[in-house]
């Protein structure tokens, strides 16, 4: 990663000092114009392997980064990041004459939005930089986890039914950052952005387990656990490193 960004600020300055007597212009054919949307996608890996990768947000979700040019020197963006999350493993095992079936499933759901504005200033005829102000919200849904325990001998099926809920959570989180992209051609763009920001997530609540255990004869018994966890990480943070980022308007 190192390798790449010092090439590509090699890249950038080796144009620059070509364009550097001129101006940002609005009827430039390389930047987009106003009204124009764009996708914003990261850039990783060295020279002889770059890979493109989705955005992410506070969880660490992949998220979809849109970009509208509103002027010359405003453009918003937002940060979609839906995540469903759904597992399931089933089983079918043997304890001496007696046949073993289970089923156990875990599902979770998340979503973030991540709205932010764009200040442009003055740069060249390719290289366009701005300072970047993003806030982060999101929602973290109830963890759903359920287990299917049957055992089958001679004389019959008992069961044993494990269900689990706990509650989820929600992000806030604000950040500031300093970017340039540059326009290697009309409207297509490579660019870097570095950063700070504040983040805060909370997430857990109430418990609840219950187990119902289904015998091959006599009543049925349940069993109900009730407790209540809830953490907060507050975490105020430097990006590790310089996002390097490709992107297109349309």
């Amino acid at each position: 990663m190192k390798n790449l960004f010092i090439a590509f600020l090699a890249f950038l300055f080796s144009f620059n000092s070509l364009n550097a007597q001129t101006e940002v212009d609005s009827t430039s054919k390389y930047f987009p114009k106003a009204k124009d949307f764009g996708v914003t996608l990261n850039v990783s890996g060295l020279i002889n392997s770059i890979t493109v990768s989705p955005n992410q947000d506070l969880l660490n979700s992949n998220s979809l980064l849109l970009r509208y040019k509103q002027s010359e020197k405003l453009t918003y963006r937002l940060g979609l990041a839906p995540n469903v999350y759904r597992y399931n493993e089933q089983s079918t095992d043997s304890i001496g004459k007696d046949l073993v079936e289970f089923d156990s499933t875990a599902s979770r759901s998340m979503m973030s939005f991540r709205p932010g504005v764009e200040f442009h200033i003055r740069g060249t005829k390719r290289l366009d930089p701005y300072v970047a102000v993003d806030a982060e919200f999101g929602v973290i849904g109830k963890n759903n986890i359920g287990s299917t325990s049957n055992v089958t001998d001679t004389t019959g099926t008992s069961r044993v039914v494990r269900t689990i809920t706990e509650d989820g959570g929600f992000t806030l989180g604000a950040r500031a950052s300093f970017g340039m992209n540059y326009f290697f051609a009309e409207k297509l763009f490579f660019g870097v952005e570095y950063g700070l920001g504040v983040t805060n997530i909370v997430t857990g609540g109430d418990r609840q387990e219950v187990v119902q255990f289904e015998p091959v004869t006599g009543s049925n018994t349940i069993d109900r656990d009730l407790s209540s966890t809830r953490t907060s990480n507050l975490n105020f943070y430097v990006d590790p490193r310089v996002q390097i980022t490709f992107g297109y308007f349309f």
